[in-house]
């Protein structure tokens, strides 16, 4: 592909400078390819709306070629979508399950030690706070009572 490239390059660069030295000779009225030489031939243009006409051609040919490749590219780009929807669908929904799965072990393991750890404590300590409760309402019973009738007043 690159060689094809190199010499449909090389041919442009060629014509061109072709048509560039023909175009500077006949400013003094000479052609690189003299028309009695071969008088069937095609020679360089004589005026500028003949140059004209040559740069048309050419830029129609341009945008063609453009054309056409951009409905390459965009034909590539949708299979370059296609297949990245295919490869998300095939490697990234097996990645997310697994994911999932692990984030419910996870889940899992935080109720354990909830339960296993927190739960003992909780208990420890709402047994502590009970008989506490319980040893101050016992010894400040009489307190109470007192503190109640004022308020009441």
């Amino acid at each position: 592909m690159r060689f094809i490239m190199i010499v449909v390059s090389a041919a442009i660069v060629l014509g061109l400078a072709l048509l560039g030295l023909n175009w500077i000779l006949s400013y003094w009225n000479n052609d690189f390819i003299p028309g009695g030489a071969f008088p069937d031939a095609w020679t360089g243009p004589d005026s500028w709306s003949e140059w004209r006409d040559i740069a048309i051609v050419f830029t129609a040919i341009f945008w063609l070629i453009a054309g056409v490749l951009l409905c390459a590219v965009l034909v590539a780009a949708l299979l370059l979508f296609g297949v990245a929807r295919k490869v998300i669908k095939e490697n990234a929904a097996p990645a997310l399950d697994s994911l999932k799965q692990s984030i419910d072990n996870v889940r899992g393991t935080t109720e354990f030690a909830g339960e296993t750890v927190a739960s003992p404590i909780i208990r420890v300590y709402s047994v502590f706070k009970g008989v506490r409760t319980g040893i101050s309402a016992v010894t400040n019973l009489p307190d109470r009572v007192k503190r109640r009738k004022k308020s009441k007043k």
